[in-house]
């Protein structure tokens, strides 16, 4: 995992005279330089490898560390007596196959490698081979075979300045972690939100556009339904003109009303007969009104409520109450008798009347006004 560097980064060198001067100014006269590090950012970061030579402060190209191997990460510095880092502990491992071990590596040995771009990001790079990290010995901490430490003071003073520099580089690590793992959550809320957005625009969109359709099918539907039912009303009363006289106490009324003649229904019932027409004709109002009219799967759909007979006195036409409830809202219609069929039983008490037509179809013929 690469370390990204600011150009506000790591005190890399800390060189005699910049320590000289530091004692002749007093402290706090330091400044920070541009291309200056702070030792304790070098914690933590990792080094590469590149198998062709590196040149100091060389320009790359955004992603061009990804061509090298990446050996290891420092996990601490040398820092000699007169303030300068002559080395840099190298915890390698991964990239040799082995378990991890500590190298040293010479501060001259490594070149630091800018990214073009806005990022200014930094890297360190070293040009060996594998075999030269294999055979490099591992570092030991053995800091009392070749210094002479004069007092208990100074090892906990060396020992206090580890921690701090420890924990420095601890705490920074953990602060770019976290500063990084809030921008990403941030991102993705933001492309969250966006993404609910657009979803939501387009689902209105899409009820909308379904509404408009819904209600241009409607409109359709109904204008075409009132086309039919004028179409109709326009058929029916432009039908065939039946004539007729009603038997009223005497009085006549005549009719004329246009539609084509329903066709005689063949309806067979067990005990019953049917009723040839000149027997029909000769039947009284008695046997016939207030009859029951079926339609030919025995739906009850109306009641005849008066006889009309021609000029020879026959039973010419029939009215038929339909619809309503409790004798109203009927709607009293007229037919013929060539388009009813009698039926009566054996005994001759029971007479039952079939029309090959419905309740609602007769009452959508025109009322017989009489």
């Amino acid at each position: 995992m690469k370390r990204f560097l600011s150009t506000t980064a790591v005190l890399l060198t800390m060189s005699g005279a910049a320590y000289a001067d530091a004692h002749t100014n007093a402290f706090g006269a330091v400044t920070f330089q541009e291309g200056d590090f702070f030792a304790s950012d070098l914690i933590g970061m990792r080094i590469y490898n590149s198998e062709t030579e590196v040149d100091e402060n060389m320009m790359i190209a955004d992603g061009g560390e990804q061509e090298w191997d990446d050996i290891g990460e420092i996990n601490d510095i040398i820092v000699s007596q007169d303030g300068e880092v002559t080395a840099v502990i190298l915890g390698i491992g991964g990239f040799l196959g082995i378990g991890e071990r500590d190298v040293a590596i010479d501060m001259d040995s490594i070149r630091i490698v800018r990214e073009e771009g806005d990022s200014n990001d930094r890297f360190l790079v070293v040009s060996t081979s594998q075999e030269m990290l294999e055979q490099a010995p591992e570092f030991e901490r053995n800091m009392n075979a070749d210094v002479d430490m004069n007092t208990d003071a100074n090892v906990d003073a060396n020992a206090d300045a580890t921690v701090t520099t420890t924990t420095t580089a601890v705490t920074d690590t953990a602060e770019n972690i976290e500063a990084e793992t809030e921008e990403m959550a941030a991102e993705v809320e933001a492309e969250t939100t966006e993404l609910a957005a657009e979803a939501e625009a387009e689902t209105e969109q899409m009820a909308a556009e379904v509404e408009a359709e819904t209600e241009q099918m409607a409109a359709e539907a109904e204008a075409e339904t009132e086309e039919m039912a004028a179409e109709v009303e326009a058929e029916v009363e432009a039908d065939t003109t039946v004539g007729g006289t009603a038997a009223t106490g005497g009085a006549t009324l005549t009719t004329d009303m246009d539609r084509p003649l329903l066709t005689r229904p063949l309806v067979e019932r067990d005990g019953y007969q049917e009723v040839d027409a000149a027997m029909v004709r000769q039947m009284t109002a008695d046997d016939l009104e207030n009859a029951r009219i079926y339609g030919v799967n025995d739906e009850d759909i109306g009641e005849i409520e008066e006889l009309l007979v021609n000029d020879n006195g026959e039973i010419d036409r029939v009215l038929i109450d339909v619809g309503g409830f409790l004798g109203m809202g009927e709607r009293r219609v007229a037919v013929s008798f060539e388009e009813l069929q009698v039926l009566r039983n054996a005994e001759g008490n029971d007479v039952r009347i079939y029309i090959d037509s419905t309740e609602e179809a007769l009452e959508s013929l025109p009322e017989y006004q009489g």
